[in-house]
């Protein structure tokens, strides 16, 4: 070939490897999006434009989408600010592009808190299955989750919260487990009543509707529709019991609302039955959707995800907080990288106000959704409630040892109980948490008055303590209780500081 022919060769050969390299990269680069592999997307796009800047115009926006999943919202908005603005961006383009730069000019101005932080919940809760709809009891002992596995059967788990974390999560063996579709589930503050969302055949007004159940010695109880003042023909789920008992907060798709879903709440009446639910109105409620509500223990603060308030991509975590006239206020992002690029769905923020835990499909996940711990920033913290978690790490419970309840109070010459204290709801959660153990309380006098009206008043006492373990769900195998009166004093009686020290109630755990 000559040297005339060959140079024309050459380059005709140049541009029929080129797309071949471009395409090549392209498609690297939609695999790699399809395995949020995003920081190997990002490298086969720019790659590619390299290559070849002509091809690679129909992925641009997908480009950029990668870089805002990867929390660079600045730097997106920096690059489609001049394009908007000169309108240079293709008209198959220009739709998704307007959205991506909404959505990247509300996150270049809300300021990033430094005290977000966010923690895998780890193996003892996340698997190589979906974990979502994380549920904390008030007392922040129990952590309640549903598990999806195949893409089709539901189940709840549960584990127990201590100082050192929590417990390997377990199925719940109940009858709640039994229908294949359930939602996420809501605890009283006592801890004898759940609220859940379940698809019951024949059982139900719709095709999801909100349940009760209670706590027996066996068990929970059969489940209890709530009614028709709460539940109607469509959608209705994701419950949250207040704290007093007194309101559930849900969502639901009935069309008399603002949009697709929103969030509504039932009161309780004097007799003690479900109003009729309201909307919770425009201050929570958008033309798209609001779900997943959760009322904190503060009964002032509610979070719930959004797709409608102005947020970071698609479906947002927020809070909003009730004022002294009852009014909700305008919601607050729970900000980034607490909510990202992609769906947040749900949250369940402990007493303290500051933790929470949130189901999230981040790079770090066992498989698709996991649950994470995060620490909200500042300005979208509930109020402080103490609970016994916290009380607890002040108590540490010995086997084998006799501990005095030191912040019980009982009325005067009476069994009445007026204060459980510290020591004794330290004691419900570590009976909870260790299903083995056998509590032994004993009752003690000082040597004032008749040794049979002090054996009395002593069992009384001893059974006044049993008697609050029984209604925090301790079987009563487990408890064992005793008054022994002034047979056992532990100091002397010929002082009022030592007859104070007499008068006593005590516990001992054994296995």
């Amino acid at each position: 070939m000559t040297k005339s022919k060959l140079i024309p060769f050459l380059i005709g050969l140049l541009f029929i490897v080129m797309p071949v390299i471009s395409w090549a990269q392209l498609s690297a680069f939609q695999n790699a999006l399809e395995q949020k592999k995003y920081d190997s997307a990002i490298l086969y796009y720019q790659n590619a434009v390299l290559d070849d800047s002509v091809e690679t115009k129909p992925y641009f926006i997908k480009y950029l989408t990668a870089l805002a999943i990867k929390g660079e919202y600045k730097r997106v908005y920096d690059t489609l600010q001049p394009l908007i603005i000169s309108e240079t961006i293709p008209s198959y383009l220009k739709e998704k592009a307007e959205a991506l730069y909404t959505i990247c000019s509300f996150a270049k101005k809300a300021p990033r808190s430094t005290e977000i932080t966010i923690t895998n919940l780890g193996d003892s809760i996340n698997s190589s299955a979906a974990e979502y709809f994380p549920s904390i009891n008030f007392q922040d002992s129990l952590f309640i989750f549903m598990r999806r596995a195949n893409w089709q059967r539901e189940d709840f788990y549960t584990s127990s919260l201590t100082a050192n974390g929590f417990s390997k999560a377990q199925l719940l063996n109940d009858t709640l487990n039994m229908p294949n579709k359930k939602g996420s589930a809501s605890l009283s503050k006592d801890g004898n009543t759940l609220y859940y969302a379940a698809d019951y055949p024949g059982m139900g007004y719709g095709r999801y509707d909100i349940y009760k159940v209670t706590k027996t010695t066996t068990g929970w109880s059969a489940p209890k529709n709530a009614g028709r003042n709460i539940n109607t023909d469509f959608w209705d789920s994701a419950p949250s019991i207040s704290p007093d008992g007194q309101s559930l907060y849900f969502c639901s798709n009935r069309p008399d609302g603002y949009g697709g879903i929103d969030i509504y709440v039932s009161h309780k009446n004097k007799q003690g039955f479900w109003e009729e639910a309201e909307n919770m109105g425009p201050n929570i409620n958008t033309a798209a959707d609001e779900q997943t509500p959760f009322i904190h223990a503060d009964n002032k603060t509610l979070y719930f995800a959004s797709s409608g308030w102005s947020g970071y991509g698609g479906s947002d975590l927020f809070v909003s907080r009730r004022d002294h006239n009852n009014n909700w206020g305008t919601p607050t992002n729970l900000g980034y990288p607490i909510n990202t690029y992609d769906n947040e769905g749900s949250i369940s923020v402990a007493s303290n106000g500051t933790e929470a835990y949130i189901a999230s499909d981040r790079a770090d996940s066992r498989g698709g959704l996991d649950i994470y711990k995060v620490v909200l920033a500042n300005n979208t913290r509930a109020n402080l409630i103490d609970s016994p978690l916290m009380k607890q790490t002040l108590f540490t419970i010995t086997p084998n040892q006799t501990q005095v309840f030191n912040n019980i109070l009982f009325g005067t010459n009476s069994a009445e109980l007026t204060k459980a204290g510290i020591e004794l709801e330290a004691l419900v959660i570590y009976l909870q948490q260790n299903n083995q153990a056998q509590v032994f309380i004993e009752g003690h006098t000082d040597n004032t008055g008749s040794e049979v009206a002090n054996m009395k008043l002593s069992s009384l006492r001893a059974l006044a303590i049993q008697n609050y373990l029984t209604q925090k769900g301790i079987p009563i195998q487990r408890i064992h209780s005793k008054g022994l009166g002034s047979t056992q004093p532990i100091a002397p009686n010929t002082t009022p500081e030592g007859r104070a020290l007499n008068r006593r109630t005590s516990f001992r755990v054994q296995f």
